[in-house]
């Protein structure tokens, strides 16, 4: 975990002519039976520019998971001293949050960056359904519909959300078929199994609502022929080259071999989730980087 706050140089003059800069203090916020707790103790150079000043809050943080009774809040406080007796020096005289400069603009306020790892791999479809939800409720709650069409009118307001159930749709569409998905393995070209383009573009599907970063990527997919005698770069399993050889000799008793993702990569997505906080998440097996028979 990490403490953020934009720095920029300072507007106003230097606080003096001290031999040392002044110190930056970062701690717990005071509470009612708690005494606030130093975490950092840094010498605010002299900047030009700006920069982001940046604290490791993670032994902090667990710190406060870790209280038997911990306050709803994770509070930090952080201070400026200057001079041998630490008199209290105004953070905006070393440029933070001053008119114009950082804390003005959204994506200049101080930031807490969390960081989790968890075992389970993260699904977007798992994201998809809780969009869903979260939209159902959304379409619940609107009030009656007005007799006009403006902007102001419930069929303005879920015009941008249709393009978004079409593609739910027919996700479930595609899902349910399950008959078509194999087409691409067909003999027809007679191409040997090998990776394939295949470009992603979340606003065709009707995502650019809800997913910020990125808005496409290359995703490639798996397409050709397992005939025999598989290629070794291709990594087949020893079932798929009994099953292979099977289909060679009699193609009723065995079909073949399939050709599918055999290694993949992750992406990470920057997006907003159903309870509309910004998450930036890492899912897995979202590119193919190599196919195989299987």
């Amino acid at each position: 975990a990490e403490l953020r706050v934009l720095r920029r140089g300072s507007p106003e003059p230097g606080p003096g002519s001290s031999t040392s800069p002044p110190l930056l203090l970062l701690s717990t916020c005071p509470g009612a039976a708690r005494a606030p707790r130093l975490l950092y103790s840094r010498a605010a150079e002299p900047l030009v520019g700006q920069r982001w000043e940046v604290f490791d809050v993670a032994d902090a943080m667990r710190r406060h998971r870790r209280e038997p009774r911990p306050p709803r809040a994770f509070c930090l406080l952080l201070r400026a001293v200057t001079g041998p007796v630490r008199s209290p020096l105004a953070l905006r005289r070393l440029g933070f949050g001053w008119p114009g400069g950082g804390g003005s603009a959204p994506e200049e306020r101080a930031l807490l960056v969390v960081s989790s790892r968890t075992q389970r791999k993260e699904s977007l479809f798992r994201e998809m359904r809780a969009q869903a939800r979260a939209l159902g409720a959304a379409l619940a709650a609107q009030p009656p519909p007005d007799p006009g069409t403006g902007t102001g009118s419930p069929r303005a307001v879920t015009a941008g959300r249709r393009r978004r159930r079409t593609a739910l749709a027919g996700t479930r569409t595609a899902q349910g078929s399950g008959g078509g998905a194999g087409r691409g393995h067909g003999r027809r070209g007679r191409s040997r199994c090998s990776r394939k383009p295949l470009h992603v573009d979340f606003k065709e599907l009707g995502w650019d609502d809800w997913i910020i970063a990125p808005l496409d990527y290359e995703a490639y997919h798996c397409e050709g022929v397992c005939d025999f005698p598989l290629r070794s770069h291709l990594e087949p399993t020893n079932h798929a080259i009994i099953q292979t050889l099977l289909n060679s000799m009699a193609p009723d008793a065995a079909p073949a071999s399939c050709c599918v993702p055999a290694r993949l990569s992750p992406i990470s997505i920057l997006y907003i989730d159903a309870a509309n906080n910004v998450v930036y998440k890492q899912y897995e097996d979202m590119v193919v980087e190599a196919c195989g028979c299987r």
